[in-house]
């Protein structure tokens, strides 16, 4: 088959991916300044980064089937505007109700423009040089990614958060102008095909509760009643799918993708590859800008070289999956990424720059081979409705990953320090055993010390205080009135100011003596809560490490299948017409 407009269209499709992806975790460094600016609570918070990965979810099969109905060309300039749209709303939010609006809208244009990018610049080239634009648009993804925080830290230190959003108008507008130019609009291609309306209703009804319970399921608890529905409805919604589908004449998923054992292989694979991916992305800036209190424009720095490693070694993964097969880049890939989950469990408050540096290069030359692999390999050998069917499949499944990164890696993360927390306390409660001072004091202390344990505001510095003002003068005054009442009442007015002076010294001197004591106590603790919860994201990557290299075994599902799968696939599909 002969390709439909060459390089640029490529290119230009490779800018539509770019901002898509880029946006699936820009606002990870961005979030605390959004916070507090517009004043969210954590839950409000949470939904403003995963209603435009939930969105995408649901909505990317369904928009790449009206696209091959409307016209693929077409479609992709509606998502560019509409996307563009939902980010300048986003950058005028006044409020984080009015943000996760906004981002639903611009998360409605991605879910546009991230299959019809994928299958136009797919089918610009011809099948023999399907491994140029396969290989860019695989490397577009991973990289805009994996950029997506250091993008955010940059602008929002330099400029503003709003500017996050704001600086995808342009870029959208200039890309439309550009389709105008290069695409092909009129007389456009289309599939005469009726909707399918059950299979898009079940199909939203299966992805939205999953995608809510991994969203949700740590604040509900996993066997709360709440998430068992969620399991039910997604249950049934995907036994209908799979009725409804079987029996369709005109589909909204060709359930004939599956007997493709590459496209299989490449499904769970990106999958795979993206929740070990977007786990790091989305918690290691948090470490470095709570823990070892790096800016934000140091912490995107220092995150950088994981895009830059998909940049530089993706084309070169993808030309050696083409020559040698898939199996092979896949377990070097996932063995890398492993070995970055190795030097990850070390990680703590004293890591260099320099370790942070080379585990984040590691990352992104492991998952270069990843996606490089499972973006040509699901494509196999499929042209026209079966291309478009099989990269808004694999679109969806790969949003799919973001979204179980963030609801595994975050909900192990807050469990583990939720137990740190608890060490924490228990390690205070010991030390304020051994203070010298009342037992009345020592409750406060210790009611001071756990309220900035479990602040949400991050910052851990135990500073108790030991007495106010007010009960200082309480304590002068008890004692001097103790004092006087030892001394003859015809003596009290005359030595008064004598023993309220000398009173008052030696509660001073006291006071004193016990914010030493205090003072020491607190620097303790604070010591011990940042050592013990930091080792928190250390303890959560170990105990991935025996998962990420279980994932080389993804590449046994491509064990010399790469010709022959693709002709049987064919073949099955001719006999079922």
């Amino acid at each position: 088959m002969k390709g439909t407009g060459g390089m640029k269209v490529v290119l230009l499709m490779c800018l539509g991916v770019f901002v898509c992806m880029l946006d699936s975790t820009i606002m990870n460094i961005t979030l605390p300044a959004i916070q507090d600016s517009l004043h969210t609570t954590l839950e409000t918070s949470s939904w403003m980064l995963n209603v435009y990965t939930m969105t995408i979810a649901v909505l990317a099969i369904p928009m790449a089937r009206f696209a091959e109905m409307f016209g693929r060309n077409k479609f992709y300039i509606a998502g560019l505007f509409v996307f563009g749209l939902g980010s300048a709303f986003c950058g005028l939010a006044g409020s984080g109700d009015f943000l996760i609006a906004a981002r639903f809208i611009q998360s409605f244009g991605a879910a546009i423009l991230i299959p019809c990018s994928m299958v136009i610049g797919i089918a610009a080239m011809p099948i023999e040089k399907r491994v140029l634009p396969l290989t860019l648009l695989g490397a577009t993804q991973g990289l805009a990614t994996a950029l997506g925080p250091t993008v955010g830290g940059i602008v929002t230190e330099k400029l503003s958060w709003h500017w996050v959003f704001y600086v995808n108008v342009p870029i959208c507008l200039l890309a439309i102008v550009a389709a105008f130019f290069i695409l092909t609009l009129k007389k456009e291609g289309r599939i005469k095909s009726k909707i399918d309306w059950f299979g898009l209703l079940f199909s939203i009804s299966a992805i939205f509760p999953l995608n809510l319970v991994l969203v949700k399921g740590n604040t509900w608890g996993w066997d709360s009643a709440q998430a068992i529905i969620c399991y039910l409805a997604t249950a049934f919604s995907i036994a209908l799918f799979i009725m409804v589908e079987k029996k369709s004449k005109a589909p909204m998923v060709n359930l004939n993708l599956f007997k493709d054992r590459l496209f299989t292989g490449s499904v769970l694979t990106v999958t795979t590859g993206f929740i070990f991916l977007i786990g790091v992305m989305v918690l290691l800036p948090q470490f470095l800008t709570n823990f070892q209190h790096k800016t934000e424009l140091q912490a995107a720095l220092l995150v950088t070289p994981v895009s830059a490693a998909i940049f530089v070694f993706s084309n070169f993964a993808g030309l050696l999956s083409k020559k040698i097969g898939y199996t092979i880049p896949v377990i070097i890939g996932f063995g890398i990424m492993g070995i970055a989950y190795y030097l990850l469990h070390n990680l703590n408050i004293h890591s260099t720059s320099k370790e942070i540096i080379l585990l984040c290069s590691l990352l992104g030359l492991g998952f270069s081979f990843v996606i490089s692999s499972a973006t040509i390999a699901s494509t196999s050998s499929f042209e026209g409705e079966m291309l478009t069917a099989s990269q808004s499949v694999f679109s969806m499944l790969r949003q799919v990953g973001v979204v179980l990164a963030v609801a595994i890696f975050v909900a192990g993360l807050t469990n583990n320090i939720q137990d740190k927390k608890q060490d924490v306390t228990h390690f205070a409660a010991q030390r304020l055993e051994n203070l010298a001072v009342l037992e009345s004091a020592k409750e406060k202390i210790l009611r001071e010390t756990k309220k900035s344990i479990y602040a949400e505001n991050k910052d851990l510095r135990t500073k108790p205080t030991l007495i106010t003002n007010t009960e200082r003068q309480q304590i002068i005054d008890k004692n001097v009135q103790s004092a006087l009442a030892s001394i003859p009442e015809e003596q009290r007015s005359q030595v008064k100011e004598q023993i309220y002076q000398k009173v008052e010294k030696q509660v001073d001197d006291d006071i004193d003596k016990n914010k030493k004591l205090v003072k020491n106590y607190g620097n303790q603790v604070t010591d011990y809560a940042l050592k013990t919860i930091s080792s928190s994201f250390a303890e959560l990557y170990k105990s991935s490490i025996p998962f990420v290299l279980l994932s080389c075994l993804t590449g046994i599902v491509f064990w010399e299948r790469k010709k022959k799968s693709a002709a049987s696939f064919l073949n099955t599909t001719a006999t079922s017409e």
